[in-house]
């Protein structure tokens, strides 16, 4: 009996070991490939650049990741991954409060995470800023489902809170002007004199204010 349970626990051992590896290869590949999309663009890289990139064949890529947009998706999760675990408040108290905390440290940490906002920017340009029903759209957002990421964007609102709505929009638009400035480097091409800090404050203020207006009566 002992010796079934030594093989068993070895058989066990090695299938915990192998698992462990294909996730660490896994890993590799979307740290190769977020550098290459980063750098080239996520239409102008190739399966056979993220492959050379990581070191491995273009026969080893493909039996992880069946096509360059199944990995562009995983490398979308982890950017917005990154950008929550980053500013998500550790004590959230209402539903306002939270979102305003969440979105104050999203502007405020800019600078930290302007690779990963701007991730996703071109990756909304690409699959998901067509009409709604296209193939790509469609595939797209099941795609982002069938990975666990919720539309809410993990903020602390319930089906049930009347604020649900225009806070939900909040957080939405803050990411998409937060993308599209680190994409284009600059607000408005108009006035280079006003430094990007002070357009981040201005937006803050402003954005802060609106939620404070959602704030009931007493």
């Amino acid at each position: 009996r002992c010796s079934v349970n030594r093989i068993t626990s070895k058989s066990e051992a090695n299938r915990q070991s192998g698992v462990h590896q294909v996730d660490e290869q896994r890993n590799h590949i979307l740290d190769a490939a977020e550098k290459l999309f980063l750098r080239n663009g996520i239409e102008n890289t190739r399966m056979v650049d993220i492959a050379a990139e990581t070191g491995i064949t273009k026969v080893t890529l493909y039996r992880y990741f069946p096509n360059r947009d199944v990995i562009a998706v995983e490398i979308q999760v982890r950017m917005l991954s990154r950008i929550m675990s980053l500013v998500d408040p550790a004590e959230p108290g209402s539903a306002l409060e939270s979102t305003r905390t969440l979105v104050q440290s999203m502007i405020r940490n800019f600078e930290a995470l302007r690779d990963a906002y701007r991730y996703v920017g071109m990756f909304d340009k690409l699959f998901l800023d067509n009409p709604p029903d296209a193939a790509l759209t469609r595939w797209t957002k099941e795609q982002l489902v069938a990975l666990s990421w919720d539309n809410s964007h993990r903020i602390a609102v319930t089906q049930e809170d009347p604020q649900r709505e225009p806070l939900l929009m909040v957080v939405s638009t803050v990411i998409w002007f937060l993308e599209k400035l680190a994409l284009r480097g600059e607000l408005t091409w108009s006035d280079q004199a006003v430094p990007l800090q002070r357009y981040l404050g201005h937006f803050e203020d402003m954005i802060v204010s609106y939620i404070d207006s959602l704030q009931p009566a007493d």
